[in-house]
C-alpha cells in the first residue's frame, strides 16, 4: 500500500495524461483498487486534488475530474502570465551573477538537448513534460518559492487542455524555440525582449487551448 503523497502524485498524474478524462466521475472502489490505497485515503486524495483545482467533489454525485470553461481560461492565463512575466524579471534583475549564469546556461542546453532529439518522434506528453521543466527551473531561479507553488497550482488545470491544445495545432517546435529565446535573451541581460518572447510563449498555448471545439470545455 502506497503512502498518500504518491497516490496523490499518481492520480493527478493519471488525470493529466487523460486516463480519467474532464467529467469523468472517480468511483471511489475503483480508485481504491486502482492506487492500492484504503477508502480513508482515496477520500483524501480527492481532498487534496480537489485543492490545486484537478478534481471536482459534489456532495451527490461524489468526486469528478474537474473540466473548466473558456472563462475561466482566461482568468486563469491572466495571472499566470503575470506571475511567469514576474518571474523573468526577478531572474532578470541577477543575471550578472555567475552562478544565476552557469543556472541559465545549464537549463539552455536541456532546451537545445530537447530540440535536437525532437526531429525524431516525440509524444505530446514528452513536450509538455519539457514545458514544465522549463518553467520549473525558471521559478527556482527565481528564488521565490511561492511564486512557484502558485503556478503550479494555476496551471494543473490547464495540463490537459495544453496537451490537447498541442496535439491539435502541431507547435510543437515554436514551443521549445521559444524557450531557447528566454534563456538567450537572459544571458544577454536583455530582461525586455525575455519578457516578450516569455509573452508570446504564454500567448502560443492560450491560443492552441482556446483552438479547441466547446466539448472540451465546461
Amino acid at each position: 500500500m502506497q503512502d498518500i503523497d504518491n497516490a496523490v502524485e499518481q492520480l493527478k498524474r493519471d488525470i493529466l495524461q487523460g486516463r480519467f478524462v474532464p467529467g469523468q466521475r472517480l468511483v471511489e472502489v475503483d480508485i481504491m483498487s486502482h492506487l492500492d490505497i484504503t477508502r480513508g485515503r482515496v477520500r483524501d486524495v480527492f481532498k487534496r486534488l480537489h485543492s490545486e483545482g484537478i478534481v471536482k467533489i459534489d456532495r451527490n454525485r461524489g468526486a469528478s475530474v474537474r473540466k473548466v470553461s473558456r472563462g475561466e481560461v482566461f482568468d486563469i492565463f491572466e495571472v499566470l502570465e503575470e506571475i511567469s512575466l514576474l518571474i523573468i524579471r526577478k531572474i532578470g534583475s541577477q543575471t550578472e551573477e555567475p552562478e544565476m549564469q552557469k543556472r541559465l546556461r545549464a537549463s539552455l542546453n536541456a532546451a537545445r538537448k530537447f530540440h535536437d532529439r525532437s526531429v525524431n518522434i516525440i509524444t505530446v506528453l514528452e513536450y509538455m513534460d519539457e514545458n514544465a521543466r522549463f518553467w520549473g527551473d525558471l521559478a527556482d531561479l527565481a528564488g521565490n518559492p511561492v511564486l512557484s507553488e502558485i503556478r503550479l497550482r494555476l496551471q494543473a488545470p490547464l495540463f490537459r487542455l495544453a496537451m490537447e491544445g498541442l496535439t491539435v495545432s502541431g507547435s510543437h517546435d515554436q514551443w521549445i524555440a521559444r524557450h531557447e529565446e528566454i534563456i538567450g535573451a537572459l544571458l544577454d541581460d536583455n530582461t525586455g525582449h525575455a519578457v516578450r518572447h516569455a509573452r508570446k510563449s504564454m500567448h502560443d498555448v492560450w491560443k492552441a487551448i482556446l483552438g479547441l471545439p466547446d466539448s472540451a470545455f465546461a
